[in-house]
């Protein structure tokens, strides 16, 4: 049977909305309208879809089946036409990015402006947050991510790969002395977060340069979910800890920290701009992932 889809998609903006009057306010068509085609598509199946009341509206049993087969489809339609109409129209709309906490402030909030600057048809609603989003769930369009990604149901671009290395703060040495190999680091303070807990314990993953990574077992002193709370505990003093040396750079040459086993390095640290895969790719998206590439490359 060849039935018109419009059907569909109306009944799906009334589930979403609530009522057939906001469904025509959105759609822009008369409340009649609406409620004609919705009728029109329960004749077309031979069940009822929607109980209506003068106070409410709910779904049956058979309208929540059919809206949970639907509504993706409703939204691949939604975001087939946004993004040809960006395509004509260039990158423009809300762009939804979440990023970590700590990194959305050192790095990703000085560029905000510029890419405003650059594209100031596009909107940016930041949400930094201590641990992952969902991007499907909490309509996310791009994360910043850093590290391993286990989801294969996303689609990640890499930014770039930072070193990291040991540190601590000139104080701590003075007071506890440096180690000179990586065995030595079970008899410090370890500042570690809460992500590197194996069941063997803490370990920091550490190589020469060409050899393979070891891993040797630090005894934590204090462990936290925020890199920028363990770098003030380190400034402070209270230990060693593995981080990325594009965010100590600053605090090493102003004297407040120190490598630590210089010839020894830690696993890299990819930063990757990720997308859900049932988002299609949008010029506001592209332009935002094109923009952080420029800027990290230049």
């Amino acid at each position: 049977m060849i039935r018109d889809l419009n059907d569909t998609l109306v009944f799906v903006r009334v589930v979403r909305l609530g009522s057939f009057t906001a469904a025509a306010h959105a759609l822009q068509i008369p409340k009649t309208t609406v409620s004609r085609r919705v009728r029109e598509l329960e004749q077309a199946i031979g069940v009822q879809l929607l109980r209506r009341t003068t106070r409410q509206l709910s779904l049956t049993e058979a309208g929540a089946v059919y809206f949970d087969q639907c509504k993706d489809i409703a939204s691949t339609l939604e975001h087939a036409e946004l993004a040809v109409h960006q395509l004509r129209d260039g990158p423009r709309g809300w762009l939804r990015v979440t990023v970590p906490y700590s990194f959305g402030v050192s790095w990703f909030a000085p560029l905000v402006s510029g890419f405003r600057q650059a594209y100031p048809e596009i909107k940016l609603e930041i949400l930094a947050s201590h641990v992952p989003l969902d991007l499907v769930a909490d309509e996310i369009d791009v994360a910043l991510r850093l590290g391993a990604l286990p989801d294969s149901s996303l689609i990640a671009r890499r930014l770039a790969s930072y070193a990291t290395g040991i540190y601590a703060a000139p104080d701590y040495l003075a007071r506890h002395g440096q180690p000179t190999t990586p065995e030595e680091l079970i008899e410090h303070r370890a500042l570690v977060l809460h992500q590197a807990r194996r069941d063997v314990g803490y370990v920091w993953p550490m190589r020469r340069t060409g050899a393979k990574f070891r891993h040797y077992q630090v005894e934590p002193s204090v462990i936290a979910n925020d890199p920028a709370l363990l770098k003030e505990a380190l400034c402070a003093g209270e230990g060693l800890s593995l981080g990325m040396d594009q965010s100590m750079q600053a605090d090493v040459q102003a004297g407040r920290l120190c490598r630590v086993l210089p010839d020894w390095i830690g696993p890299p640290q990819d930063l990757n701009a990720v997308t859900a895969r049932e988002h299609l790719p949008s010029p506001k998206v592209t332009a935002f992932i094109g923009f952080l590439k420029a800027q990290i490359s230049s």
